[in-house]
Order: structure tokens, then sequence, then C-alpha cells
């Protein structure tokens, strides 16, 4: 039994039809065809290579083969492509990608279709085309947990180089992948595509979702059913030992429905009817038989997750065909059954139906207009299960909370302490107070590393250096061998990573530690500098000691730093994550549009199908930067608002809101504010006569007074206090958004703006970092490399903006992520995307993406639409998940 997925627009979900993600692991992108680990040469049959996800289980590598090239598959119905009749064929190659068919070129055309398979279960998450027209095609089935799916895939509109993204094809290990070309025979050039990339993940092995016992429906005269021929529906619950009492519904008996198409039943000209019934079952359309004849169909209905097991008929040749169509984890799906050759009383048993709750499953009889008494069946019993349900978290984990910069707040260390201590904020709940403290010990007799003998320790004291610290050498962070750290918190937490520095891969570590009450112990070979730890929760006010218990024989003693260490606050129930207050903060998402801040020329976004585009997408918050010289010619003279206005009046219509960014890196025509040259007096005007020009207008945000200060020589702090004077002059309620010197990068923020503090009376300041992921910046100005080269964890840019979000809470103050931007052609990226949006979100920081707008050409970080707005960026699938 297939089960076909509905086609549907393209959309993120947690989970697939029968098995849930458990977490996106970095993609592998697979290119480079002729080259390692594929070696195709123009001819083959087929192909294979070895790659590596660098995140799955630490780095895990899986073999793919590309197998049985066919042509001529009979493609008439897409839905169903028939390969019986098809020919074997051999891949053909060009420098773009690879095809069916011709040696020398690689096209893959209409009726021709080739197999993937690997040896791990994976994810199949986009495919990048060469020889791409966008009126293209494709057919593709798979295995997931046993149960055989497919979908057809109509390509959007685009050109070469286009990626079709996949949601939640999620496949088995050492099962085939069918790709089959189902283009129409009108699309251009015969349909004709090239593999160009090929983007996956590894993943865990899918499985069926578990399910209780099982019920039999029958006996449809009796309680509970209490059916009568000519009712329209009926309803009766059963008793599950987990569930309790569920309905289940019988409703919307149809006859005269089209089945010429058996996959696609066509209710256009269907007509209500009722039940039927008799002594061995029920049926629709007559009052007194039970038939359910070609053309009819009814609806089953339960107020829980279930699994559809079987069906017993009555009235049962083996030649009828039924199609159901139902929705699972909130995807459409449907399949087509043909009975296999019996008689009365056969039971057909069904894989992979696991209808939602309340969701309607619609049974069709779909029997050839051949088949014996027009298709005639009657339901004689159905069994079903009910989905266990997924017990409720006796506890919940919150947002990351990142310990780290030890010599710096909360921390404030000096070697030769005795105590390391200090207050984070974690973000749940209106902001959770977490006091941390760490005490030491040295003289710890590890002969068993079972078993660790304080008997003879003693305390000690706290050694640092930047990168970490250690134990018993004030000036040098070093842990050794003997030596132990403890831990106590005053809130339940998770630790989830402990990154070293001194690591050789020859240390171990015991820990010892309580969870609900139940002592724990562990002891943990350290074989990289990062060491993940899973469902690892600490009771508060109870000691977490790490004891460094490496072997005699290990590199200087076991030597190793702590560098930093990720936790999460536990809760007891689902926390909250509201950061508004008395200062009207109101949490938003969105993009920059720019262009107008570029020497010479400018691009203002005034395009209104481009503000429609954000609006739909939810990023209501639109920064637009320009350049101080293009809206005042001179300082100290008159403003030109045309430009301000048009934009501006854009949001307002659309009720979205805009920061105005004046784009200059703390400069007039090249002269650093408050030098000779440009006062700070200056600064003051113009910022004055912007305030006062828009402090009515509902649709601004706030005002950005300089992008990415730098080399100011500490007169950025004076400078901006001047700009906020200026607009406090006359707008009282409008935010006031300073960035900080050193181009505003979050991770050294601290170290840059020690004297930044703006003083404003009405307390609506926001401070405005940017954070780019790649190893350049700032100093590369976001310029990437590759995606393997950049070879980032999924939380670099939570870590890189930890540093500016701990200066916020140091001060008490409000901030903003101005500029986050990563590559447009590597969809691996998304992942890092993620992980710093989940963190600035949850620490209530609003942000915009650098960048969207028009004119940016082949820009690398560009997450405008393509095709008239019709096509996203890729970027968007992240982007648009954070606009709550």
């Amino acid at each position: 039994m297939k089960s076909n997925r509905i086609k549907r627009p393209f959309k993120l979900i947690t989970c697939g039809l029968i098995l849930c993600q458990p977490c996106i692991n970095a993609a592998i992108v697979m290119e480079s065809w002729s080259s390692s680990p594929w070696s195709l040469t123009g001819g083959d049959t087929s192909f294979s290579g070895t790659v590596t996800d660098p995140v799955y289980n630490g780095g895990t590598s899986a073999t793919f083969t590309y197998s049985s090239p066919k042509q001529y598959v009979d493609i008439s119905d897409p839905s169903n492509p028939d390969d019986s009749a098809a020919t074997a064929s051999i891949f053909g190659l060009e420098g773009t990608g690879f095809g069916v068919a011709e040696s020398g070129v690689g096209r893959f055309d209409r009726d021709e279709s080739f197999v993937m398979e690997a040896d791990h279960a994976f994810q199949l998450n986009g495919i990048r085309w060469a020889e791409y027209q966008g009126d293209e095609s494709i057919h593709i089935e798979w295995t997931s947990a046993g149960v055989l799916m497919s979908e057809v895939f109509d390509l959007a509109s685009g050109s070469f180089y286009t990626t079709t993204p996949f949601n939640d094809i999620t496949i088995d290990s050492n099962t085939p992948v069918t790709i089959t070309n189902v283009s129409d025979s009108s699309a251009a050039a015969s349909g004709r595509l090239r593999i160009n990339k090929v983007i996956v993940e590894l993943i865990d092995e899918a499985v069926l979702p578990e399910v209780g016992d099982t019920h039999q429906l029958n006996s449809w005269v009796n309680s509970p059913w209490n059916l009568s021929g000519s009712d329209t529906a009926f309803t009766g619950s059963v008793t599950d030992a987990q569930h309790g009492a569920v309905a289940i519904s019988f409703y919307d008996p149809m006859a005269g429905i089209t089945v010429t198409d058996p996959e696609v039943p066509d209710f256009s000209s269907a007509s209500a009817s009722q039940f039927g019934l008799e002594s061995t079952g029920f049926g629709v359309g007559g009052t007194s038989v039970g038939r359910f004849n070609r053309g009819e169909s009814f609806v089953i209905q339960a107020a829980h997750a279930f699994e559809l097991q079987t069906i017993r008929w009555a009235e049962y040749s083996g030649d009828e065909m039924i199609n159901l169509s139902w929705t699972s984890a909130g995807i459409p799906m449907s399949t087509t059954v043909s009975f296999i050759p019996g008689s009365f009383y056969t039971t057909v048993p069904f894989v992979g139906i696991y209808p939602d709750a309340n969701t309607p499953v619609e049974i069709t009889n779909v029997s050839d207009s051949s088949a014996n008494a027009s298709g005639r069946l009657r339901v004689n019993q159905i069994e079903l299960a009910f989905l266990n349900s997924t017990p409720e978290p006796t506890s919940t984990s919150g947002a990351y909370v990142i310990l780290d910069y030890w010599e710096q707040w909360p921390w404030n260390a000096t070697g030769g302490d005795y105590t390391l201590s200090g207050t984070q904020i974690a973000p749940e709940n209106g902001g959770t107070e977490i006091d941390f403290t760490f005490t030491a010990q040295s003289g710890v007799d590890v002969t068993n590393p079972n078993s660790p003998d304080f008997s003879g320790a003693s305390a000690d004291y706290f050694g640092f250096e930047p990168t970490g610290f250690g134990v018993g050498e004030s000036n040098v962070g070093r842990f050794e061998r003997g030596e132990s750290i403890t831990l106590v918190t005053d809130h339940d937490y998770q630790i989830d990573m402990i990154r070293w520095r001194e690591l050789q891969g020859d240390e171990q570590i015991h820990v010892t530690w309580t969870s609900e009450g139940v002592a724990q112990t562990e002891v943990i070979d350290l074989l990289s500098s990062t060491t993940e730890f899973e469902d690892f929760i600490v009771d508060a006010n109870t000691p977490l000691v790490m004891t460094n218990v490496s072997p005699s024989s290990s590199s200087l003693n076991g030597r190793l730093r702590v560098q930093d260490i990720l936790t999460r606050a536990v809760y007891s129930s689902i926390p909250t994550y509201d950061h508004s207050g008395a200062d009207g903060f109101v949490q938003m998402t969105g993009v920059n549009l720019a262009g107008a801040e570029f020497g010479g020329f400018a691009f203002w976004q005034t395009d209104p199908d481009e503000w429609d585009y954000y609006n739909a997408k939810g990023l209501d918050l639109i920064r637009i930067p320009f350049k101080w010289e293009r809206i005042q010619s001179s300082l100290y003279g008159s403003v030109d608002f045309t430009n301000l206005d048009a934009v501006v009046a854009l949001a307002n219509a659309r009720n979205m809101k805009v920061i105005l960014d004046m784009h200059n890196y703390a400069r007039y025509n090249g002269n650093l504010i408050g030098s000779s040259s440009v006062p700070n007096a200056a600064f003051e005007d113009v910022w004055r006569k912007i305030a006062d020009h828009y402090k009515n207008e509902p649709a601004i945000y706030g005002y950005g007074i300089m992008n990415e200060p730098h080399g100011t020589g500490g007169l950025w702090p004076a400078a901006a206090q001047a700009g906020a004077d200026g607009i406090r002059d006359v707008d009282t309620s409008n935010w006031i958004i300073v960035g900080g010197d050193n181009w505003s990068n979050a991770s050294s923020w601290r170290s840059s703006n020690a004297n930044l503090d703006v003083n404003d009376p009405y307390g609506k300041v926001m401070y405005e970092a940017h954070v780019y992921f790649d190893k350049s910046w700032p100093s590369g100005d976001g310029s990437y490399g590759s995606f393997n080269s950049e070879n980032p964890s999924a939380l670099r840019g939570a870590r890189l903006v930890h540093p500016f979000i701990l200066w916020l809470q140091e001060k008490g103050a409000r901030g903003f992520i101005g500029e986050y931007g990563t590559p447009k052609n590597d969809v691996r990226w998304n992942e890092v995307l993620d992980g710093f949006m989940s963190h600035m979100h949850a620490y209530g920081l609003s942000g915009t993406y650098w960048a969207g707008g028009k004119n940016w050409s082949n820009y690398p970080l560009d997450c405008s639409p393509t095709n008239n707005y019709t096509v996203d960026a890729i970027q968007m699938d992240v982007l648009e998940n954070y606009t709550d």
C-alpha cells in the first residue's frame, strides 16, 4: 500500500506523517559529481560516495548510491509513474550536473527516472537544478518507517540554479528514493532538468507511533452505534485503557462520486445520501440493505488520533478498490488500496494510516467499472487503535544561559579567589535570577576513577586566563588530575555542554549530581574539546561535582581548562517569554530594506509589492538605512524628508513599523562626529529636526541615531548623548536606538563600549548591536567563506550575541540587533540562523535581518524573494518563524 501526500504549499512543521524529528542536523550538500567521492563518468549506470554529516551524533558518515537510471517511464498518470516497461539507461554528466540517458550531457528529461539510496536514514531537504524553466514536475517515491510514500512536486517558477526545498521527506536506511520527471508534454525542452546539488541531512531511523489496545467496531444496530437505515450520521464511544471514553463518528454518506481517476475521486457532482443497514454490516444509499457501491463514500472521525488497522468486509469479491484520504500531523494524505482475492468476511489490513484527532477519514469506493456487482462492499467490522499520548514532561527547560567570560560581570573573578559566583538572569517568566557558585578542591585521590576519595582533599583557589579557568594556580587556568570543581545553584538547571581548553583527548572526569532527589554518578572520557550532555538535570541547592580523574599516563597530568558551560533553567511548567514592560516595549522582528545608505546613488525601497511581501510574512519591523548627507546637504541646514516620508507612508498604510537608521559610521563627509569639523551640536541638530518631523508618526518604532560607529577615539559616547538630547527636545515618546563603537560588534561590546551610557529621563533608550556569523567579522564585514570552511556550530550566533545580552542585563537596558545575516546559497546556514534567532527572541531583543531590498543583485546575504515575489529566499524558512 502506498500513501500519497496531497500537494500542498511548502511549510515547515514539527512532525511528519508518522514520525517526529527530534532535531535538525547540519545538512550534507552533494555536488561536484565528477570529483571525489562520486567520480561519476558519463555512461555509468551507478555511482556512490561516502559523505559526513558533521553534527549528527558528533559527526557521522553515510554512503549514498545513485542507480537504476531509466527512460520511457509511463507517466500518463503523473501521480503513479509506471516503470514496468521502462528501459534501463545510463547517467549523463556535464560541468553543472548530471542527468539520464546521454553520456556527454546532464539532461534529466520527461519520462526519465533514477534512484538514490543511503545506508543511513536521512531527510531530503532540497535539490538544486540546472537546466530549469519552472514548468517541470517531478514525482518522488520513498519509504518512511516502513510505509511507502509518494508526492508530485510542481516546480516553482525560476531559472538555472533554482533550489526546490522539500519538507518532511524522511527516508529509511537502505530503501530506494525514486525520482521521476513527470513534466507535462507542454513543458519547455521536454521538461529538461539537471541535478546540480542534492541537499540532505542524517536523522534517526523513523519509527511508527505507539498505539494502545485494538478496538473492534461492529454490531452496528446495537449500542453504542444504534444505527438505523436512512440515518445520515451515527456516533458511539469506545472505552480505551489510556484515554477513557473516546467518541467515534460516521457521517457524510455520499453517492454519485466520479471515480474515473481512482487516485483523485471527484466530488463535484456528488450528492448527499444515507446509511443503509442489514445484519452483516452497513453501506451507503439503500435503507434496508448495506451496500457500499462504486462511487459512494462515507467519513469516519475520532476524538483522538488513531491507527486504522483493518476493515472486514461482507459482500466482497476481491476486485474492488477503495481510496482513503486523511490528515496526519497536519499533512493531507491519501492512498488507493486494491483488494486481494477473497470472499465474504475478508479482512483488509492497512499500514501507515494515522489520522489526527477530530479530522475526517474519507473512504470512497473507487472500484473499476468492470468490478463484480459494481464493486459492491459492506462494512462488517473496523479495527483501530488509539495513539498513545506522549507523557507530559515533568520539567521544561528554558533558553540557554551561557556561563563564560569569568573575569567580567557577573563573575568579576580574580585569580586566587576561593569562590567563583555570579547571578545570571534567565529570560523566562519575566526574568529568572539564578545564583551560580563554584568552589574547588585539590589533593583528591583518584586512584579509582570510579570513586574519587576526598578524605585527604582540601579547599583550593581558582586561576584564570582569557580562555577559561582552572584550579590551584592563580595566573593560569589549569584543571588537573586530582582536582575537583563543585557547582551549586539555587534553581533546577540542565547542563547541555562544556567546552574545554588544554585538552589532548586522553582525559577523564568523574561527575556526581542529584536529579529529582536521586544521586547520580558517571565517568566521562573527554574525546573532544566539546562535551555534550543529554537530559542532564541537576536539582537546586545540590552539588554538581566534577573531578579530574585522568589516568596518570595522560598528557600534562590530564590538564584541562573550563572555557564555558552551556546551561538552561528547568521549570516545573512551561515558562513564558513576555518582555513587555512599563516602558511600552514591543518585541518585533523584520528586515533592513537597504539601498539609500550608499554614496553617489540611492535605492529608496518604495515598491509597494515589496512592502506587501514582508507584511504578509509578518516581518513588520523595517530598518531604513540612509546616508546623512542625502537628507541634509550641509550641517545645520534644512532636512529633505521627501524620500523618508515615502517609505514611512508605505509602512503606515500597512500598520508596519520603521527604524530610521542614519548609516554613517559616526561620520559626516568622512569627518568624525565630535571633531571640530562635525561638532556634536550638528549631530544634535539633525536629530532634533528628524524627530520634530516624525514625533507624531505612528509608524516610527525608533530613531537609529548611528550605524556602526568605529574608530571614534572615545568620542562616540558624548556624540550619542548629543543625538539623544536633540531627539528628547521635541519627542519624548519614541525609542532612541544607540549603536556601539567597534562596528556595534555584539561579541566585543563590553570592552568596546564600557563608557557608553546614554541618559534619557524618559527611559526609552535601546542599544543596538550587530552579529554576523563568519570568522572574519567585523574586519571582513560579513564576508562569509564556504560553509565547510567556516564550519559553524548551530550555536555560533548565540555565543556571539551573549556578551551583549550580559551587558544589557548588567545595565538593566533594552537591546536591539540591527543586523544579522547568512548566505542565501547554502541551506545549511539556516541552522545557525535559527539558533541565533531562537536565542535573540528568548531574551527579548527585537531584530532586523540584513538585508532585503531590490537592486541587491548577487549580494550573498540578500533575503529578497525572486520571481516577482513568489519564490522565497532560503533564509525565509527561518525568519518567518520568529514573527510573534
